[in-house]
């Protein structure tokens, strides 16, 4: 059998995804592999340095004090909008457009360090449990998912969080012709790659409703304009993967044999539980604090053990 957890994208909104993670584990869930995008695949890199380091020191996992050392991460470590990237100035974007050399909105040089004050490929490679991060070459404009066998496995998990405008592209290992982005242009909950991956078993946990609240919101602010169409587009392609997965199930004999004829031939239904925020979870991304991360992380933890009280 081979379990999979999947990690959905949401920027700052992954505070609620570490709540529910715990309580996922609390309830016995034990993955084989994690598969994550942007946020998701920051989450799933540090739950997997975590496992591998435990597995080196004493050769057990405890999967429920790691979802824990998940949660504290990001109560330390992103507590407001300059933990995560700095706005660049208004001379330097100016700059940048004559020398068309246009590398964001935000500099996210912070991202970069907790990435790699915090995440080692040493742990990551000792780990029994599986690694996948999504990010997109925005040259050929496919997805690509990356395990941490890859050269530069860093990179594409810095490329998978990387909001197009708002941050700059991520060029793997620093060449040019390997340009990559947010893995949620294509992907935002990699459901269908665990599926074709083997996975029988899926816990997906996302960080967006399935309507997207439709408040007001100060649109000729640049970037509140570019979060919110990077939101628009992000609950369009969440939405269809997820229709897509339980879909799926549906069209395959319920008995849990393989089907026989069409296009699913050969294929049968797979465990699917999907656990997403019952309302918006509303946070900017320009003005939060440590208050708003803790309020997500409840906020995922309460929800998910009603989630997994009878799962």
């Amino acid at each position: 059998m081979s379990r999979i957890l999947v990690l959905a994208g949401g920027s700052v909104k992954g505070a609620y995804q570490t709540g529910v993670i715990r309580s996922i584990f609390e309830a016995g869930f034990r993955p084989d592999a994690i598969y994550g995008i942007s946020a998701g695949s920051m989450n799933a890199s540090y739950l997997v340095d975590n496992f591998g380091r435990q597995f080196l020191e004493t050769g057990v996992i405890d999967f429920v004090q790691t979802s824990l050392d998940l949660c504290d991460f990001w109560r330390n470590n992103i507590i407001n909008p300059e933990s995560l990237a700095l706005r660049r100035g208004t001379y330097e974007l100016g700059l940048s457009a004559i020398r068309r050399n246009f590398e964001g909105l935000l500099d996210t040089t912070p991202l970069r360090e907790i990435l790699v004050n915090n995440i080692f490929m040493r742990n990551l490679n000792s780990s029994p449990i599986g690694l996948k991060v999504g990010a997109v070459d925005i040259i050929n404009g496919n997805i690509v998912y990356a395990d941490p066998s890859y050269e530069h496995f860093l990179d594409y998990v810095m490329a998978s969080s990387a909001i197009p405008i708002l941050m700059p592209v991520v060029n793997i290992g620093e060449h040019k012709k390997m340009a990559f982005l947010d893995g949620g242009m294509r992907d935002v909950a990699p459901v269908k790659r665990a599926i074709q991956d083997g996975a029988d078993e899926i816990i997906c946990v996302a960080c967006h409703t399935r309507n997207i609240d439709g408040g007001y919101f100060p649109y000729g602010n640049l970037l509140a304009l570019v979060d919110r169409v990077m939101d628009i587009a992000v609950n369009e392609c969440l939405n269809a993967d997820l229709d897509w997965a339980e879909f799926r199930n549906e069209c395959l004999p319920d008995d849990g044999s393989e089907a026989v004829t069409g296009i699913l031939k050969g294929q049968k239904r797979i465990k699917l539980k999907i656990i997403r925020p019952h309302q918006p979870l509303n946070i900017d991304i320009q003005s939060f604090d440590k208050d708003d991360i803790e309020r997500l992380i409840l906020l995922g933890y309460q929800q998910g053990r009603d989630e997994m009280r009878h799962y």
